[in-house]
């Protein structure tokens, strides 16, 4: 499998789930377990997309340029091992969610560095799909340089750890701003971590810091 089509498939799955969404949005199912009938958004829909295409378009290119361009000392392609590849994935994560957490409880929260960046993605405060491409490209060049950093700590990692992890933080991202709690399986740990970041919309004091698992809010005690 080649890195673009690895990015290819990544993407199709977000747009999967914006397109599986936005239908949920508009049916009377999807409706009745909306967290909020409004996102009370503090910027018009004009701006809104506008800021959304643009932080799509930055990391898109970032995404891209730094496969590409450094790909040969991130990612190997050589036989290897399932068990190998599993290690690399649950390393990356874990370090990519602890080191997320730490920038975005602090620079962007607590200490008020960064905070004027955030504000632009907490325009929202009951987030909707659209909401998780609506960030400063300071945010998105932050975010994206953990990731691969993470993968760089590691030491590199397979293609087929990297597909799997990218796939998923792609998704993911899309997941936790559904504003959608559906209480019955498959969907019930879907909707509780969309309602653990709306919750943490609420206020730029409100918790739920980490990005894939809450791993890291449990240890620190910041789950709300």
């Amino acid at each position: 499998m080649t890195m673009f089509a690895i990015l290819m498939i990544s993407y199709v799955c977000a747009g999967i789930a914006l397109g599986v969404l936005h239908f949920l949005y508009r049916s009377e199912y999807g409706k009745r377990h909306m967290i909020s009938d409004d996102p009370h958004r503090s910027v018009d829909d004009r701006r809104l997309y506008r800021d959304a295409a643009l932080n799509t378009g930055v990391s898109v290119a970032l995404i891209f340029s730094v496969t590409f361009g450094l790909g040969d000392y991130l990612f190997y392609s050589t036989p290897t091992p399932i068990w190998v590849m599993v290690v690399e994935a649950l390393a990356v994560v874990l370090i990519y969610d602890f080191a997320y957490y730490f920038f975005h409880r602090y620079p962007l929260h607590e200490w008020k560095l960064l905070r004027w960046v955030h504000a632009v993605h907490h325009a929202a405060r009951n987030p909707r799909t659209i909401d998780s491409l609506l960030l400063h490209p300071i945010e998105t060049v932050g975010g994206l340089s953990l990731l691969f950093g993470s993968i760089a700590v590691v030491g590199g990692i397979h293609l087929y750890t990297f597909a799997v992890i990218f796939s998923t933080y792609a998704t993911f991202n899309i997941l936790n701003h559904a504003g959608v709690n559906i209480p019955h399986f498959p969907f019930k740990t879907l909707g509780e971590l969309a309602v653990k970041h709306d919750r943490h919309h609420h206020s730029m004091l409100s918790g739920n810091y980490a990005s894939i698992t809450p791993l890291p809010d449990i240890v620190f005690g910041t789950v709300a």
